[in-house]
């Protein structure tokens, strides 16, 4: 799970012959640079726990993960933000596997959804309102620790249950940590770990009656019975509103109510490491929408 602030997540080895980690040859990469990919390799496994079985699969591995650094490269070549890509827990994961286990599967595969946002309760706008030109909820104490979806396409979840975190917060100045599992478990309308939606969600809840507490429910990133039990909810929600869609309306909404979910195209999300993202165009297609997160504040992006 990301929480992003957005402005619109070993010693050298002997390398025997691997050929081209792309099935191609690398033109102008020679042994030294080789050798060097396969250190970055080993640290890598270091660094986050990974163990492999059998030698086929760190090779395919290792395979994927020099791919991965490629692209982080022409991506990190082409941001216009402040954004570092690089090496992370995901690089050796490829696209595949990323988008089934990390995005939103539901999202990717049913375009319908659009069409259903723009029937949703709309917000009034809010014109004319003076903001700041900074704004963080987190520095606010209105945002809970970052969470870890694992691999679940529970994004939809997370995202709807951050939201309303901070609005429990904004209300009470009490900031609780709600569970997401009771959404995967009770939540009808959508597929848990293989995709939903932030309307359904708030849908759901209504329908459930209320939300348990993670503490209470705790995550288990698959779905199994719903066990919500109305004497340990924290919070209902009357009702949800949908914000248009245009960048001066989202930051005055953030600025003056709280945090907003959002979609997102998360293609470049696979190597980010942080900063904020400022893509090129064909990098981030407003028509490929996976990824459903919390922004949390706003900014200025301006690159050295």
């Amino acid at each position: 799970m990301f929480r992003l602030l957005v402005a619109c997540l070993v010693g050298a080895l002997l390398v025997p012959s691997w050929g081209s980690p792309f099935g191609v040859p690398l033109d102008g990469v020679d042994d030294e640079e080789m050798l060097q990919l396969r250190s970055q390799f080993e640290e890598f496994k270091a660094t986050y726990n990974k163990e492999y079985e059998g030698e086929e699969e760190e090779d395919h591995r290792f395979q994927i993960f020099v791919q991965n650094l490629r692209k982080a490269q022409k991506l990190q070549e082409e941001d216009r933000g402040t954004a570092e890509y690089g090496v992370n827990k995901f690089s050796d994961m490829s696209d595949e596997e990323f988008d089934q286990f990390y995005l939103n599967p539901l999202m990717m595969n049913d375009s319908s959804w659009m069409q259903k946002i723009a029937e949703l309760p709309m917000a009034e706008p809010m014109a004319n309102c003076s903001v700041p030109r900074q704004w963080d909820w987190r520095k606010k104490g209105a945002v809970t620790r970052v969470k870890d979806q694992r691999k679940c396409g529970s994004c939809w979840a997370f995202a709807t249950i951050a939201n309303l975190e901070s609005m429990w917060y904004l209300k009470t100045k009490r900031l609780v940590s709600m569970s997401e599992q009771e959404l995967l478990d009770c939540d009808t309308y959508d597929h848990a770990c293989k995709g939903g939606y932030p309307y359904n969600a708030f849908q759901s809840i209504m329908k459930i009656g209320g939300m348990m507490s993670s503490r209470d429910y705790p995550y288990l990133a698959s779905r199994y019975r719903c066990r919500f039990r109305r004497r340990s909810r924290v919070l209902q929600v009357r009702s949800y509103q949908y914000i248009t869609p245009h960048e001066r309306e989202m930051t005055t909404w953030v600025a003056l109510k709280g945090p907003i979910i959002v979609t997102m195209n998360a293609a470049a999300m696979r190597g980010y490491k942080g900063g904020i993202i400022r893509p090129n165009r064909y990098n981030c297609s407003c028509k490929k929408m996976n990824h459903v997160l919390l922004v949390v504040g706003y900014g200025i992006s301006i690159k050295p």
